[in-house]
Formats: C-alpha cells, structure tokens, sequence
C-alpha cells in the first residue's frame, strides 16, 4: 500500500496548478479550497491505491492463445453449379422413366434420390417452388438474383414445355416426401376438387405480390416440409406439415393439388407440351383401371361415355358463362381494391408505422422498443410515412391485379367446363397430371404377356419356324 503525506499532496497540487493558472489571486482561492478538503483527497489517493494493488492488470503469459474469430463455412459457388447439374439430370432422368422407359419403379427409385439430396442434404433450399419469389423480386426491385436460382426457376418449366410435368413426378423434394405416405388414395368429389384447386392460384399471386413489394417470401417462411428436412422448425408449421402427411395417406399429395404455386405454372406449360403421358402403349380397351388407379383424379373420361345432359342446355350455359367473363374481371378487381389495405398491413413499413403511432396515440410516457431503438424524430417519422404510403400503393395496385387474375381464372373454368371435347380413349389431362407411372402398372397393355416356360420357344425353334412359314409363302 501507498502511504501519502498532506504536505506532499498540496505541494505538488499547487505546482501544477501553478503552470495551469496564470493569475495569482485564482491560484490562492484554490490552494485554500485544497487545504480545506485535503482529507477527503487523501483519504481518495489512498483508497485508489489499495485497489490498484488489489486488482492488478492481468498479463496473460500462462500460454493462453486468443481463439481465431470463426466466420462460417463459406459454400463456394461451384457447389451451387452443381446443384444445378443435379437438378438437370435428374429431370433427364424422369422424362425417360416417365416417357421412354415407362417404368414405375424408375419413377419410384428417383423420387427417392431427389428426396435424399434436394431435401435433407440440401435442406430444401434452393427449390423451383421458393425461386418464384428471387425472380419476381429481382423484377420489381434491385435485388440481384443468383444464377442458379433463375436456373431452378425456368429448368422445370422448360422440361415440362416439351415433357409435360416430370418434375413433380419424381425430382421435386416436396412432392416426393409426399409420394412415399400414400398408403390408401380416395377419389374427393368433382366440385370439392375445383374448390380446393382454386387456392394455388391465390397462394402464386399472394407470393409474387408480397416479393414484388418487399414484404416477404411467404412460401419460404410457411414452406409445411422444411421442417421435416432440416429437423427443427416452429411449432405451428410441424404441425402443419406433419398434418399434410396424414392427410397425404388417403388424400394423395394435397400440398401439390391444392397450395403449391409452381404447379400452377407447370400445369399452364405442360398445356403445351409435345409429348405427355399416354397410359396405354397401344390401343385403350377402356378398362378404367387407370380411373381407379390415378390418386390424383387426372384421368380424362373418353366423349363415348353417357352425356347426362342435352347439348343445347350446354351451349346455352357457354354463352351465359362467356357473357359474364368481364364480369368475373371486374368484380375480382373490387374485391382485390376491397381487400388492399388490410394486405397492405401485413407490409413490415406499414407495420412498423403503426406501431409507432399506436404507441403515441396510447399516452404511454414509456416509448416503445422501435422508436427507442431507432431514435425515432419527426424526420424518421417522415421518413417511414414516404415509405409506408409508397407500400400501401403498390400493394392496392397488386391486389386489383391479382383479383382481376383471379376472375379470369374462374371465368376460364366454368367456359371449359361447358366445353365438351371429343376423346375416343381414357387420357391423362397434362395439367394436373404428375406422371406418377401408377396408371403404367395398372394398364393390362403395359404388361407383357405371360407365358409360362413350357410355352417359351428357344431360339432354333422360333428359327425353324420362321423358315417354314417363309417356305409356304
């Protein structure tokens, strides 16, 4: 411990204040304060001493190292090419077990792989489904989309313009997860179908709105099955996705029928597409058990089956049906106008601003963890106000689009609903067929005659025949 004498002290203070202080009269009238208080200075030096001597400053010289600072494994960009590699063989893959090789099994054993890699190695991200968003944001806004993201986007819808739709047969990861729990499919009635197959589009146009004005990726934040891939999510989408696998038992692949919305653009494409899936290699003895065995209900019944109403009662409904078209527009349009502001709200600058404001409003004395947090002024709240009203805009403006979208997509069903075209076999509709291959073994055509090996000719046999038949030629 250091031990300090009063003399020393002020003798000492007064020399430094000496250098400080110019004028002798304010020297005196602080020495005099000193005298005045030199106990309690004393008794201060003395008490930082001791502490000094208590509390030495630590040196580290017993061999400890400092840890490196870990920033993460940073995944180079060539595995991203590969993954991309990956995507485009396997869809190769799928379009010759659907198209070529006709084979279920081949179906089967690839919805396995993909389902392995696109969804517990890669954890389902990136996916075809998610990049919707990464390319209506990178549209609307200045975000810069990855290449490999734009190739996960346009290879499926690629493959199915030509191929119909095979990368739901077997390729993507959600689907797959859901092919493997179908245990027993049940047939839902027509009308219940058209209902629930409505709401894709509602969920595409929702997704593609809320990433064209930056309020979020819904179809990644409420994705049933990345749970399920990466092992932990919250509570409320487990639920979910493990709710879908049950359903998914007797109700085949609802995720894919009736929420995905990238099949809405696999279905538009595979429309086109030059070659689809014909259940019968030849001739169609219209069996109807591809009916029975199609867990999608995508079986197209032929126009020979028995019409349960008059032709001119169709007709008469197509013309009513096409003079409401506009109709439909229209008042899908007012309700998307309807509806902006409370989708509007959902928007994290709108959100943000009311939360503010409900506070103020509120005559809290305490301030909320925003403003506190961003030390908000009246030009931040200007600031928010700008932003929030340039959401609100391009969300009322999205939401009239989108109820104008989802008009017309209604008006197009009922019109094709009263259009009967002319079938003379059971097809598959391109559409909403995920070229599963059930219908390929189910389809006596597909199969190869049995023949049992006392009927089997060896080959000098079939050659001797074949001689004489040409003999009697």
């Amino acid at each position: 411990m250091i031990f300090l004498n009063s003399e020393q002290v002020l003798r000492k203070t007064e020399l430094l204040l000496r250098k400080f202080f110019g004028n002798e009269s304010a020297l005196q009238a602080v020495a005099s304060i000193l005298r005045k208080y030199s106990f309690f200075l004393i008794l201060l030096s003395v008490t930082a001493a001791d502490a000094q001597s208590r509390f030495p400053r630590p040196e580290f010289q017993s061999g400890y190292e400092s840890p490196e600072t870990n920033f993460g494994i940073i995944r180079s960009v060539v595995y991203y090419y590969i993954d991309v590699a990956v995507l485009l063989a396997a869809l190769c893959a799928a379009a010759y077990f659907v198209l070529k090789k006709r084979s279920r099994k081949g179906i089967f054993a690839l919805t396995v792989l993909s389902l392995a890699y696109f969804g517990f190695y890669k954890k389902g991200c990136v996916c075809s489904i998610g990049a919707i968003q990464n390319v209506t944001a990178s549209a609307f806004s200045g975000y810069a989309i990855p290449l490999t993201s734009a190739l996960f986007f346009l290879l499926p819808l690629l493959f199915s313009l030509f191929f119909g739709r095979v990368y739901c047969s077997s390729v993507c990861p959600l689907g797959a997860v859901q092919e493997l729990v179908i245990l027993k499919p049940k047939r839902l009635p027509r009308r219940l179908s058209a209902v629930l197959g409505f709401i894709p589009h509602i969920y595409l146009g929702l997704a593609v709105l809320f990433a064209a004005t930056g309020a979020g990726f819904i179809i990644c934040r409420f994705d049933p099955f990345v749970g399920i891939f990466r092992l932990g999510a919250p509570l409320g989408m487990i639920i979910f996705g493990t709710s879908l696998l049950v359903i998914g038992t007797v109700v085949a692949r609802p995720y894919c029928r009736f929420l995905c919305p990238y099949g809405v653009l696999l279905g538009l494409t595979s429309l086109v597409s030059k070659w689809t899936v014909r259940i019968s290699p030849g001739a169609c003895i219209n069996c109807r058990l591809c009916e029975n065995a199609c867990p999608v209900d995508a079986i197209q019944l032929p126009s020979t089956e028995p019409v349960r109403e008059q032709r001119s009662r169709s007709v008469g409904r197509l013309k009513v049906f096409l003079i409401l078209f506009p109709l439909w527009i229209a008042a899908g349009s007012f309700t998307g106008w309807l509806l902006s502001d409370l989708v509007s709200a959902r928007h994290p600058q709108v959100k943000l601003l009311r939360g503010i404001e409900a506070n103020e409003n509120s005559g809290s004395s305490a301030q909320s963890l925003e403003r506190e947090g961003l030390r908000i002024n009246d030009e931040v709240i200007a600031i928010l106000n700008s932003q929030a009203a340039s959401a609100q805009k391009k969300t009322k403006t999205g939401m009239i689009l989108l109820g104008a979208y989802l008009g017309t997509v209604t008006g197009i069903y009922l019109i094709r609903q009263s259009i009967r075209k002319k079938r003379i076999e059971y097809s598959a509709d391109p559409s909403s067929c995920i070229s599963c291959g059930r219908c390929y073994k189910y389809c006596p055509k597909n199969k190869p005659p049995r023949v049992s090996p006392k009927q089997q000719l060896s080959q000098e046999e079939r050659l001797a025949l074949g001689s004489q038949q040409r003999q009697v030629i």
